[in-house]
């Protein structure tokens, strides 16, 4: 089965997709003056991200909860789960997240399509 994640900014819209999720209640790296021109996909956004424990948490039950729900998609016979993840910019915390859930889904063997959509938008 193909898992297709795509990260997204809320204020550009929200992307169809089987199942849809909401970064924003993540600490928002936007705020922080040294990481606010860099993404999710850099070090460092992902450790502020991860550095306070809902945080972790969050990405911890997220992964749990999508690969159990993936594994059951499976045996329904579904060729792919498509998989949106959103913060507000779609820059920092949905590029993080979608990214933590490709690295557990490539672990478990799936083949993983990402994309981040918004992540060349202007950050406002």
């Amino acid at each position: 089965m193909k898992i297709e994640i795509t990260s997204f900014g809320h204020n550009y819209g929200v992307p169809e997709a089987d199942v849809i999720l909401d970064a924003r209640c993540l600490e928002n790296p936007f705020w922080v003056p040294e990481l606010k021109e860099k993404c999710g996909l850099n070090a460092e956004v992902r450790n502020y991200i991860l550095g306070f424990p809902e945080g972790r948490e969050f990405v911890e039950r997220l992964t749990d909860l999508l690969s159990l729900e993936a594994r059951m998609a499976m045996r329904r016979g579904l060729d792919c789960l498509r998989i949106a993840v959103g913060c507000t910019g779609g820059r920092h915390r949905s590029v993080t997240v979608a990214e933590l859930l490709a690295r557990r889904f490539r672990e478990e063997q799936y083949e993983v399509a990402l994309t981040h959509r918004d992540l060349d938008k202007d950050l406002r």
